[in-house]
């Protein structure tokens, strides 16, 4: 019979080693079960940022938004880090190399913001976690360097150091559906996420100053009260249209701020002269052309660009492709802009059904440090601002437009300048009036397919206002070829652009708001394989929206004006650029 001295005394080392681990797993649980019930919660420099963002937002009689954590509530209850791995640990399930992955990561601390100074970060590397949340248990084996992409699917956050205090914070936390596929998320970009909300409040403290101003603001003379438009070769025949169905049909005398980029049209140098030509008035209330300066007013931020820098006070901004169904003058005495000072229009997309990830998960909150919003995106080929009262938003605006590295795209957070506008406006609370009825869609009906190109947006009387031709631009040229079949034969007119406004589709006031959807499709044969259409193929599934014949519609013969307008302008441009070629020059 054995000695049972000796089995004691050769297994005592093993008990001993096992209660020691034991004791070891527990206490880390225990330490990373307090720092997990925290995890909603930034470190202690957000009290200081608090209490100077309320300051400043004290003095500068605006209430910025305070958002220095996520909302908790029963639909996004906060998750405990580690609850789903530690309900299930064992002494043997659990490696040492495992625990002290477990306890660095509990060490870097969810990302605080300062109110005012940005930090000098570097970017460490992504951090991978499971279960689809950036609180997630460690995933070492997916971990990847700073100029790595990671997978839209991925889970985790990128962790960054300050140079001079060596605090490490995690930046850029994101889950399995945070971002969109096509986004190139890098944590490379991370520290320049981490600074973001310190350089709105950079433009906030700015804004504050005594006596701050837009360029060109009017602050002692009559307000001046104007249309912008941006153009650029393409949108020449548009642009003509638009401005000569505003002065000969709409009879509206507004004047009108034509901005353009002059490397973009030296090579139209003629349409200039085309755009000054439409509006046929040479008085102060006319066309001025304003040249884009600056480098960073590319595509999407030149719109934002000529708002900003414009000699009106009262901004009327319309797309070059988007036309007014009658005068727009009277939006700058309506109710809702003497109140606000800024009417913004609805897109077709909302959370609930949306193609650009605009949702509550969007790592766009993060970076705006802003509360998710529940609304209808924002659509903005027409936008009324008055510059004057809302000086403040438009420069953050200007900011979110200008700022690089352009994380917006970089990210794909949000398409163009669509939605900055009411972003800036939120983020400040200043005051805006959304309109209320949501965008129909105006369309061709071939053979029971409906496509529809234009985008209709109405008065707050629920009227339409706007046609916003922005999935088929005016050419002013035959679009009928071999090789680039469109439409079919000219029209019975012979104007060369094909009529596409045959029927109108309207949300039903009777229907819920939530319940409205935009469907984004392809119709062919009845419509090139490479037209985007928009609305429902099929009128008679769409029980939520009524239709209604164009011809029957007080502004039925608009289109006919437009593609009539859009045929001049190109024969006109012709005439100008051959009488350049013969030396012959006109000034703008």
């Amino acid at each position: 019979m054995p000695d049972p001295l000796v089995k004691l005394s050769s297994t005592r080392p093993t008990v001993l080693r096992l209660i020691l681990l034991a004791t070891l797993v527990n206490a880390i649980l225990i330490v990373v079960w307090m720092m997990s019930s925290q995890q909603y919660f930034l470190s202690t420099p957000v009290q200081v940022e608090a209490e100077s963002r309320a300051a400043l937002a004290q003095n500068l009689s605006l209430k910025v938004l305070e958002t220095e954590a996520p909302i908790v509530t029963v639909k996004n209850p906060p998750i405990n880090m580690f609850k789903t791995e530690a309900s299930a640990v064992t002494v043997k399930d659990l490696s040492l190399e495992v625990l002290k992955t477990e306890a660095r990561a509990a060490t870097v601390k969810n990302g605080s913001r300062e109110a005012l100074e940005t930090r000098q970060f570097k970017c460490i590397g992504w951090r991978a976690t499971h279960g689809c949340s950036a609180d997630g248990a460690r995933d070492v084996a997916n971990d990847k360097v700073c100029d790595e992409r990671v997978e839209h699917t991925a889970s985790g956050y990128c962790e960054i150091e300050d140079v001079k205090t060596g605090e490490r914070l995690r930046a850029m936390r994101r889950g399995c559906a945070t971002v969109r596929k096509r986004a190139n998320f890098f944590c490379s970009l991370a520290p320049d996420f981490a600074n973001f909300p310190a350089k709105i409040g950079q433009v906030v403290e700015k804004v504050s100053a005594p006596g701050f101003s837009l360029p060109n603001s009017n602050q002692t003379e009559a307000v001046r009260a104007g249309i912008v438009m941006v153009v650029y070769p393409r949108l020449l025949a548009g642009a003509y249209a638009s401005i000569r169905t505003l002065r000969e049909v709409s009879r509206c005398q507004l004047p009108i701020e034509i901005w353009f980029r002059p490397d973009e049209m030296q090579t139209v140098p003629a349409g200039l002269k085309q755009l000054k030509e439409a509006a046929k008035v040479d008085t102060m209330d006319g066309v001025t052309f304003r040249a884009i300066d600056d480098l960073r007013a590319v595509r999407f931020a030149a719109k934002v660009h000529a708002i900003y820098n414009s000699a009106f006070d009262h901004v009327l901004f319309l797309d070059a492709d988007n036309v007014p169904v009658r005068d727009p003058a009277f939006l700058f005495e309506s109710e809702e802009f003497v109140r606000t000072g800024a009417v913004f229009w609805p897109d077709y997309w909302h959370p609930h059904h949306t193609i650009f990830h605009l949702v509550e998960d969007s790592l766009l909150w993060q970076m705006l440090d802003m509360q998710y919003v529940d609304m209808f995106e924002q659509e903005s080929g027409q936008l009324l601002i008055d510059r004057r009262r809302h000086a403040a938003a438009m420069e953050l605006a200007h900011f979110y437009a200008s700022h690089t590295p352009d994380l917006f795209e970089r990210l794909d957070l949000v398409w163009g300048d669509k939605d900055l506008f009411r972003f800036a406006w939120i983020k400040l609370n200043a005051s805006f009036s959304m309109v209320q009825t949501p965008p129909a869609v105006a369309g061709k009906l071939v053979n029971e397919s409906f496509c529809s190109m234009t985008m209709a947006q109405h008065d707050f009387g629920g009227n339409v206002l706007f046609l916003h031709r922005n999935a088929n631009k005016l050419t002013g040229r035959p679009q009928r070829n071999n090789v680039n079949h469109v439409f079919g034969p000219l029209e019975p007119d012979n104007l060369p652009d094909p009529v596409i406004w045959t029927h109108l589709c309207s949300f039903r006031n009777s229907s819920r708001r939530n319940d409205y959807r935009i469907e984004s499709y392809r119709a062919p044969p009845e419509f090139p394989e490479w037209q985007r259409c928009y609305g429902k193929r099929h009128l008679h599934d769409n029980e939520l929206f009524s239709t209604q014949k164009f011809a029957d519609l007080s502004f039925s013969g608009l289109e006919t004006h437009l593609r009539r307008f859009a045929m001049e302008g190109v024969q006109q441009l012709a005439k100008f650029q051959a009488a350049m070629k013969n030396g012959t020059h006109w000034g703008v």
